[in-house]
């Protein structure tokens, strides 16, 4: 079986002030319209997205609203505490306890720890994510706890702004 596995790192954040953790930051106004573009990048793959697995920061929190404002059939949005500020081990685990019934999975959480994930599963280097980039892994896999390293390919690489190919 053929799953498609979207990870995706949250768009452009306003920086901390003093009186502000990092959990709490917000979305600017440039994250707002990556979000968008995310939303409709998403749209427009050849599948409907199953699921959102998030980090419950705000600022996850508002990209994944701002990107399924986008969308035309909302995904089950699941947002858990691994994501935010995980390490790469507990992001591998988390791909091996995705649910079995979702195919079309996405993963929205932070730097570095979604690089090291798309490092990982594909074998290549994005040399970092940029806010408000995705990439598309397909794996086959007749479920998620059997997918380990080096078990995705690459589909795509996406990031708001982009000049098309």
């Amino acid at each position: 079986m053929v799953r498609n596995l979207l990870l995706i790192r949250h768009a452009d954040a306003e920086f901390v002030d003093r009186n502000q953790r990092d959990f709490e930051r917000k979305l600017s106004e440039k994250g707002k319209n990556e979000s968008a573009l995310m939303g409709e990048y998403l749209k427009n793959l050849p599948f409907k997205i199953d699921t959102i697995y998030t980090s419950p920061s705000v600022r996850t929190l508002q990209t994944c609203a701002e990107i399924i404002q986008q969308l035309e059939i909302a995904p089950r949005i699941i947002s858990s505490e691994e994501y935010y500020e995980a390490t790469s081990n507990v992001m591998f685990a988390a791909v091996n306890h995705i649910d079995d019934i979702f195919e079309n999975v996405a993963i929205l959480a932070h730097n570095p720890s979604i690089s090291y994930l798309y490092e990982y599963l594909s074998g290549d280097s994005v040399g970092g994510f940029e806010t408000g980039a995705c990439a598309w892994l397909q794996i086959e896999a007749d479920s998620w706890a059997e997918v380990s390293g080096g078990a995705a390919q690459s589909k795509d690489y996406y990031y708001a702004g982009m000049r098309s190919h």
